[in-house]
């Protein structure tokens, strides 16, 4: 789950309402139940799971006890008979590295995690490298939208250096796209590129700050491996996050303030060019390879058309698992992030399997590997159990911010197609309305599992409760606030967290009207026409006229 956004109010709440009222009739009140949304949670967020981390034990425990779940619920496997879908995981784990930096006649050792930040190897056990540096502004190579930082840039088996984010120039969807560093990788390695070194600009280490990438990203990682799409380019060798001391000094070597680039660049993006001197990483990494499963469950449509097409459900199961140690504890149980989310769907999932048939079916997926990069998602788009082309919308379930009687919903998509106003008359029939992103810049909505159905012209749809706004009592601010300075990825995220249990039911209804509303619409949701990622994604597909303002 990315960190959670922070809420004000807003001036088209008004609007928001108007709009909420115009849509579909909200369907029938399900039966859900508080009692099994905590039971669930507190089961998958107990110590004996060790924090469900990918290709771990614990996962594994988590994985067998949603799968009972589904077959108790009535839903059938969604993988021949089994409702797990296995992927090939490796676990990275770095055990020494060698970094330095030569220019002019000198060289300087460079520390991992003091200077710069490199995990381990996804590829080799011992690797070494000695790369020339190529500044490639923010690395992004789409000239559909003017963009191509790599013009006149030969960057063929050398380490580009770039910034992250993106122009913000961008419409705060496409921007997230661009920011997130995979797209960036995979733009950077079809260009020829061996390694890429990345900057934090001013307007990312407010989100992304490097004394967390320090500490962070020399832990062991995970990825999946095996056969890719077809055409499809690995991502280079290495990422390296360069921290501010040596960016400041590697571009005075050229003449450059790299301050002065990161100011240029919030009104142009800036011109790459050669950096002086090379750079030289020599590491030794162990590789542990595991299996770990996505869980899918199928709730088949009973209408003799729509049964065919899809809609998605995705919460993943995973957490970080067993930690640096804070206060005496090591074991990072996600209670909030994500077994109160994975909680929520399967009480959703046995409510629906209890009521009348959808008319389209719809597929639970709990999925693996989101905390390292969306893993079992990606997974999923690169081996449907469906035809991708048949899914009609993706919702992903992701953190359980249920800390008072929220009045708002943050339902991060929903301006793009009418899928959010299927979800802005599920939030009305529980009270809430939609309000606004309050922290675009930050791109969330590449940060969950709906990002690889998104990036597949799939409509998506990420929502959660909103801070503040509340309908009645107290505005829940500070339980909020602590949860995300405090708790939020830590061991503190467990059940001592003060969830509101009714207000979790609340939560799931609206996630079932939402399921409801997709599965059940005569047409299929559609993308909004003239709508930037409608355009970069599905320019092909059916498009509706957009809600008046």
């Amino acid at each position: 789950m990315p960190h959670p956004t922070a809420l004000t109010r807003s001036l088209v709440l008004t609007a928001v309402c108007a709009l909420a009222a115009a849509c579909a009739h909200s369907p029938p009140a399900p039966k859900l139940e508080a009692r099994a949304i905590e039971a669930h949670t507190r089961f998958l967020a107990d110590d004996l799971l060790e924090g469900r981390d990918t290709g771990a034990r614990g996962f594994d425990i988590a994985a067998a006890y949603v799968a009972a779940q589904y077959a108790a619920a009535g839903l059938q496997p969604g993988v021949g008979d089994s409702y797990f879908q296995p992927l090939k995981v490796r676990r990275r784990t770095l055990e020494s590295t060698q970094i330095s930096y030569s220019a002019g006649g000198d060289s300087i050792a460079l520390v991992n995690g003091v200077d710069v930040a490199l995990d381990a190897s996804p590829y080799a056990t011992r690797e070494t490298m000695d790369l020339d540096l190529v500044f490639v502004g923010w690395g992004i190579d789409a000239p559909q939208l003017g963009l191509d930082d790599y013009a006149g840039l030969d960057v063929r088996g050398k380490g580009v250096v770039l910034m992250e984010g993106a122009p913000a120039t961008l419409a705060p969807a496409l921007r997230a796209h661009y920011s997130w560093i995979q797209q960036k990788e995979r733009m950077a390695a079809a260009r020829g590129a061996a390694a890429v070194l990345t900057l934090k600009a001013p307007a990312r280490e407010k989100y992304s700050p490097w004394e967390r990438t320090r500490i962070y990203r020399p832990l062991p990682a995970v990825g999946w491996i095996g056969e890719r799409r077809p055409g499809e380019v690995l991502p280079p060798a290495a990422t390296m996050t360069l921290g501010p001391a040596f960016a400041r000094q590697l571009f005075s070597k050229v003449g450059q303030d790299i301050e002065a680039i990161y100011r240029a660049a919030d009104t142009a993006p800036p011109r790459g060019f050669p950096l002086d001197g090379r750079i030289r990483i020599a590491r030794a990494s162990r590789h542990e390879d595991a299996t770990s499963p996505n869980v899918i469950g199928v709730l088949p449509g009973a209408d003799p058309k729509l049964k065919d097409e899809y809609v998605v459900v995705a919460a993943h199961l995973d957490h970080v698992g067993i930690g640096p140690e804070v206060a005496g504890d090591r074991i990072y149980n996600g209670a909030i992030d994500n077994a109160g989310g994975v909680a929520v769907m399967l009480d959703v999932a046995r409510a629906m399997a209890a009521g009348p048939p959808p008319q389209r079916t719809v597929l639970f997926i709990a999925t693996t590997g989101e905390e390292k990069g969306l893993l079992g998602s990606d997974y999923y788009v690169t081996y449907p159990t469906v035809p991708l082309e048949k899914i009609a919308a993706a919702i992903s379930v992701d953190g359980l911010m249920t800390f008072h009687d929220f009045g708002g919903i943050v339902a991060l998509g929903a301006d793009h197609s009418t899928l959010g106003q299927i979800s802005a008359a599920a939030a009305k029939a529980i009270g809430a309305v939609h309000v606004p992103d309050p922290i675009p810049d930050r791109g969330n909505l590449a940060l969950s599992d709906q990002y690889p159905f998104l990036r597949h012209g799939v409509p998506v749809l990420f929502p959660n409760p909103a801070r503040g706004l509340p309908r009645a009592g107290p505005d829940g601010i500070a339980e909020w606030d602590g949860y995300e300075n405090t708790a939020y990825h830590q061991p503190s995220d467990d059940m001592k967290l003060p969830i509101r249990w009714d207000q979790a039911e609340r939560w799931a209804r609206y996630i079932h009207g939402v399921i409801a509303g997709a599965a059940n619409a005569s047409q299929r949701p559609a993308w909004y026409a003239g709508d930037p990622l409608a355009q970069a994604f599905a320019p092909h597909a059916a498009r509706a006229r957009p809600p008046a303002p």
